[in-house]
């Protein structure tokens, strides 16, 4: 059993072109689908009981209707993904800054 010479002297010669700017580039890209890979599989978990607490009180109320619309679809599923709570509290969110930004427009166009 001999040990090709040639073989040892290419690899070597291969090893050698690997930079360290490619290590570092390949574990930054390892990293990152990591972290993607975690945050999704986060997202599909369902939610806590006192967050699902949240969506039924977001359903009983009257104030913004298109929030109080979405949690009552969402109170009516088996399970709720944390996906979706993060839509309805964005949806909540977007419509409470449009509901104070509107008084102000009334008051500038009187």
């Amino acid at each position: 059993m001999t040990i090709d010479l040639e073989k040892i002297l290419q690899f070597k010669t291969n090893l050698s072109k690997i930079k360290l700017e490619q290590i570092y580039n390949y574990s930054i890209a390892t990293i990152v689908a990591l972290i993607l890979c975690v945050s999704s599989f986060a997202l599909t978990r369902p939610i806590s009981v006192q967050k699902f607490h949240n969506v039924v009180l977001l359903s009983e109320q009257h104030s913004y209707p298109l929030t109080q619309e979405m949690a009552e679809n969402l109170k009516q599923q088996r399970q709720i993904s944390m996906r979706q709570y993060l839509r309805l509290m964005h949806a909540y969110q977007q419509e409470s800054v449009r509901a104070h930004q509107l008084p102000d427009a009334l008051e500038e166009s009187l």
